[in-house]
């Protein structure tokens, strides 16, 4: 079962992604280490600068929800099918045709 923590992250970073998710995104996770907050987006190949931005964006609005908390970003581009494995809280997911 989730903690409190976690639950208002998961929820955090759900509500940071409305609006902002292009359809270069492939996945979006969160987690926390220690006193951290990790957000790690991952891109195909077509993202762009823009793209980038959205996802700092909704990182900004999730650390806005923590004020005692640091922030660590991580973006990753991949060509699909390739992936890697999210954070412990997967609040984003691309369908991918295999």
């Amino acid at each position: 079962m989730k903690s409190p923590k976690d639950i208002s992250l998961t929820l955090s970073a759900v509500r940071a992604l409305l609006g902002n998710v292009t359809p270069p995104l492939q996945s979006a996770s969160v987690e926390w280490k220690e006193n951290t907050i990790v957000w790690k987006c991952v891109f195909d190949t077509t993202a762009t600068a823009d793209d980038y931005e959205l996802m700092s964006t909704a990182a900004a609005e999730i650390i806005s929800d923590f004020p005692d908390a640091e922030l660590e970003e991580i973006y990753l581009t991949f060509a699909p099918p390739e992936s890697v494995e999210p954070l412990e809280h997967l609040v984003y997911q691309r369908y991918e045709q295999k």
